[in-house]
């Protein structure tokens, strides 16, 4: 193999043995004209990390046989038709520069750029005109600039004249927190709009715990004990192979007085916020508790570097507290009926899951699969920090804390419940504006004292999601 070459350049390389089935993104024949007639290439990505920087190779081996399975797997004939720009159709990218630990920009640079351009296509500059986005072979490369820049771009996805029956594909350098301003910045669903001129959203997770991304795929990654692919090369695979599908939301309301509460913290400890909030949609969590607490405490740069290891750290400090957040929670069906009061008005875990997975091997609702529509409660009382703790390893276990039972202080069996249901309404009675946070899909609202978030399932879909195959079908 070759020396290693700069930043977003392929590796080349003739010798088989460099290859690795988990590490394999896509495969495609050398054109007849070629002077390889019959051989093929392999592009793989690998992924390293020297002094905590996680570093990127795009290896493309040019191979004269290749096995049936794998051709099977990985063979791309060319760009799938959701990636091809055109007059019915837009293709965009989106590096979400301050999602996870900064990786997006690079991953675009390193990675992402150099395949694209490898199966000839070529990046855009948004202030490009909007005839130009028609060209084949072009995508318009969208970097974020701010906090509003995801919620901004979506405002103008098909509200123009030009583009209104423009179909749009999203490639999208993020977690989680980009798809809920897209969901939040899309113009309303018209009742007239059908399904397939939704925007067509393909994460690449680089967010902190991609819940999303990894509860699609759920039913993708191999059998425990076998090589599996990273988090980003199955998202490239599917980038490349997968099929459109309508994402499931749900919508939070709150009552006035209800604000967005930022990350940055006044020099007197209280926190910033932006504005006042009605509703948002989300399509992966809202939660009120530990959750949500745990979410919003973390949420600090200096948390932050450390990616998914905040929720670790900062959870170590609430443990110590084990807050019993004072509320009603009510579930309901999609007609309100059928209404149900937890018989407890002090919790400790209140969390409405729209997804089996809130990291890859965090199973918060085993029950849920991929795209069902369905959401589900997870909830126990007030417990101290050990117990907590010991719930949510077994959560880590393959979701083994549903159904897990202990005698409480006062001699009553309790448990961690598990409710599916259409509509919740969690009432918070804190004092205390530090326990009023609410959390959906990582953003954090505060409540007013006495204050109601009413949760329920949405009928019609208001994006698409690119998903693998085998889910889809």
């Amino acid at each position: 193999m070759s020396a290693k070459k700069p930043d977003g350049v392929f590796v080349q390389s003739d010798d088989p043995s460099t290859l690795r089935r988990e590490e394999v993104v896509f495969i495609f024949k050398r054109s007849p004209g070629s002077n390889k007639p019959d051989s093929y290439d392999v592009v793989s990505l690998k992924e390293t990390t020297e002094e905590n920087e996680t570093l990127f190779t795009l290896l493309q081996a040019n191979v004269p046989g290749v096995l049936q399975s794998l051709l099977d797997e990985f063979m791309i004939e060319e760009v799938p038709e959701y990636l091809q720009s055109g007059p019915s159709r837009h293709v965009h990218v989106l590096v979400s520069t301050g999602s996870g630990t900064g990786l997006a920009l690079k991953f675009y640079k390193m990675v992402l750029q150099p395949l694209l351009e490898a199966r000839g296509m070529v990046a855009l500059d948004p202030s490009a005109e909007v005839r130009r986005r028609s060209i084949p072979n072009t995508y318009t490369l969208h970097i974020t600039q701010n906090a509003d820049s995801v919620r901004e771009f979506a405002r103008g996805l098909g509200t123009t004249d030009q583009d209104s029956d423009v179909q749009h594909t999203v490639v999208l350098l993020s977690g989680d927190g980009g798809v809920i301003e897209l969901l939040n910045g899309r113009a309303p669903v018209e009742g007239s709009e059908v399904q397939h001129n939704l925007p067509l959203v393909a994460v690449l997770p680089l967010g902190t715990g991609n819940a999303l991304f990894h509860s699609s795929h759920k039913s993708v990654y191999p059998k425990a004990g076998s090589p599996e692919p990273s988090s980003l090369v199955q998202g490239l695979r599917t980038l490349f192979t997968g099929k459109a599908a309508p994402l499931p939301s749900f919508k939070a309301e709150f009552p006035p007085g209800s604000h967005i509460v930022g990350a940055e913290k006044s020099e007197n400890g209280s926190e910033s916020w932006t504005n006042l909030v009605t509703h948002l949609h989300g399509a992966v969590v809202a939660s009120y508790g530990f959750h949500s607490q745990l979410v919003w405490e973390s949420d600090t740069p200096e948390y932050r570097k450390h990616g998914a290891k905040r929720f670790g750290m900062a959870a170590q400090e609430l443990l110590k507290e084990s807050h019993a957040y004072n509320a009603t929670v009510e579930l309901a069906g999609k007609d309100g009926s059928r209404l149900h009061k937890l018989d407890r008005d002090r919790h400790a875990y209140i969390l409405v899951a729209a997804v089996s997975n809130l990291e890859k091997t965090f199973t918060i609702s085993p029950s849920t699969k991929p795209l069902d529509s369905k959401l589900r409660l997870v909830h126990f009382g007030a417990v101290n920090g050990e117990k907590t703790m010991e719930i949510m390893m077994a959560a880590y276990d393959g979701g083994k804390h549903v159904g897990m039972k202990w005698t409480g202080e006062d001699g009553k069996e309790e448990g961690v419940g598990y409710d599916e249901f259409d509509v919740i309404k969690v009432t918070t009675l804190e004092e205390d504006a530090r326990w009023r946070k609410v959390c959906i899909d990582g953003t954090i609202v505060e409540l007013p004292q006495g204050g109601v978030m009413t949760v329920k399932t949405e009928d019609k879909p208001r994006l698409q999601v690119l998903v693998d195959r085998s889910v889809a079908a």
